[in-house]
């Protein structure tokens, strides 16, 4: 499984980019609003979906794990292809997502290219309870800054080994906080007692 490409963006296009990494060129479709913060010849990091099919192999990319875990999420609904799943993800961020599955808003799902009314009730009733019981979801979904991420990589690393849910849930308690990443897995593994 790929998890992350890290190389130079050699194209740009509407709703794709090509990214050299180690000599070889991989087209992947990416949201356009995050595909308007990158730069041709820049070096980027960019999230990982692969869907593979009969006959194509299709790689999706994102700039962050919580994006692409939003992704993943509206790809369990029914009725829900990747199109439309991608075009989800590039009119609301991870957590206007989770904003407007808390509010029901209907109304701006049904904004988004490709969503009716029958697919926005869908989408609201399946992600809402899956949320719900699944706090897990929850915490995937949450913004985390650049240094906040590096610290649950850290803590969920083989040498550390904490599940992804407890090392957020010790992350959030320090959130607000302003601390370097030292001091934040420091902080982190002090809340879960270790």
């Amino acid at each position: 499984m790929i998890d992350y490409f890290e190389g130079r963006i050699v194209r740009l296009e509407r709703d794709r980019i090509v990214i050299e990494v180690g000599s070889v060129g991989y087209a992947l479709l990416m949201p356009p609003t995050a595909i308007a913060t990158l730069n041709q010849g820049e070096v980027a990091q960019i999230f990982i979906h692969l869907i593979l099919s009969d006959n194509s192999l299709v790689l999706y990319g994102f700039l962050s794990p919580n994006e692409r875990r939003l992704f993943q999420l509206l790809l369990g609904v029914p009725q829900v292809g990747p199109r439309i799943a991608l075009e989800t993800v590039s009119a609301l961020s991870p957590a206007q997502f989770t904003d407007v599955l808390n509010k029901g808003d209907l109304g701006r799902l049904i904004e988004i290219k490709g969503i009716g009314r029958k697919i926005a009730q869908r989408i609201l009733i399946e992600l809402r309870d899956k949320m719900i019981t699944d706090s897990k979801e929850i915490h995937t979904l949450l913004p985390l800054s650049v240094e906040q991420e590096q610290a649950l990589q850290i803590l969920t690393s083989k040498s550390l080994g904490f599940s992804v849910g407890e090392a957020r849930r010790a992350i959030e308690q320090v959130k607000d906080k302003k601390l370097t990443l030292q001091e934040l897995v420091r902080q982190a593994l002090a809340n879960m007692g270790k």
